[in-house]
């Protein structure tokens, strides 16, 4: 990654280092400087996946013209101006789907959309399912060189309109990239297996941030919130009795005669949602 140059930096213009190395797309002298160019093409989409995953913050337009392989045989990238962000939520969407259709559960891959919110309670699971095993069994009977996650990725999307699912911009723009990314992977290597390079991040990830460990040190991080939360509570009780105090009168002073119980009422219901805006 080359380094910013933040003296020429501004709020309009971006500055990095140069960067000596030989264009990506110019295979003859990738192959006269002695790189491995079906190690690049697995180092493609390795690092897409990682950038995307593990860094939620990933290139955007990752086309031969901005990649560069260096003396070392790293991949470097310029040109900065178009970048993508995926949150937690999507970042986990993303690797239980994509190993859901490398372990062809899409049993699984249909509740992960129902458990992101992407598709509403009020479908069906098990005919989500079925579509999607529409669009995932047919890639098992292609060689490694025809598979296209991205063109995958394209498909699911396609079948989740038709269950309603919102338009997800970040999970768009990951999905175009994807398939420049595989474009210039497979330009370096006709034959690589998106499958099995992808396979070890997309485990990792989850492993990292969806095992036990990572179960444990969330756990741990809410009971750390909820101390550092304790000691204001009584504070916020007394604002929300006052809060429900003041409601109490104006109900008291509107309501009928004979509507002794209704205040009562009310000021359960503000309460509930007096703590709730306090907090």
């Amino acid at each position: 990654m080359p380094q910013v140059d933040w003296r020429r930096t501004g709020a309009q213009v971006l500055t990095i280092e140069w960067v000596d190395g030989i264009p990506i797309g110019n295979q003859d002298a990738l192959r006269a400087a002695g790189h491995d160019l079906g190690a690049l093409s697995a180092a493609m989409i390795r690092i897409f996946l990682k950038q995307a995953m593990r860094d939620g913050f990933f290139h955007a337009d990752m086309h031969q013209g901005n990649l560069f392989v260096d003396s070392d045989g790293r991949i470097v990238a310029v040109d900065f101006g178009i970048m993508g962000r995926l949150d937690t939520r999507n970042r986990r969407y993303l690797a239980e789907i994509l190993y859901g259709f490398i372990r062809r559960d899409y049993r699984r891959v249909a509740e992960v959309h129902f458990e992101a919110g992407f598709v509403s309670r009020d479908k069906s699971v098990d005919a989500f399912a079925q579509a999607l095993r529409s669009v995932g069994e047919p890639i098992f009977g292609l060689r490694a060189g025809e598979i296209s996650i991205g063109r995958l990725l394209a498909q699911l999307f396609r079948v989740t309109e038709t269950f309603a699912m919102k338009t997800q911009p970040q999970l768009l723009l990951l999905q175009k990239t994807m398939v420049v990314v595989e474009g210039v992977a497979r330009s370096l290597d006709p034959d690589v297996d998106f499958w099995a390079v992808s396979e070890p991040v997309i485990k990792q990830w989850m492993v990292n941030n969806l095992g036990p460990e990572a179960r444990l040190a969330e756990a741990a991080e809410g009971a750390a919130a909820l101390a550092r939360a304790l000691p204001n509570l009584p504070h916020w009780i007394e604002r929300a009795e006052q809060a429900a105090e003041a409601n109490h009168a104006v109900v008291r002073d509107i309501s009928p005669r004979g509507e002794a119980d209704r205040p009562r009422h009310r000021l359960g219901g503000w309460l509930g949602w007096a703590i709730a805006a306090i907090a």
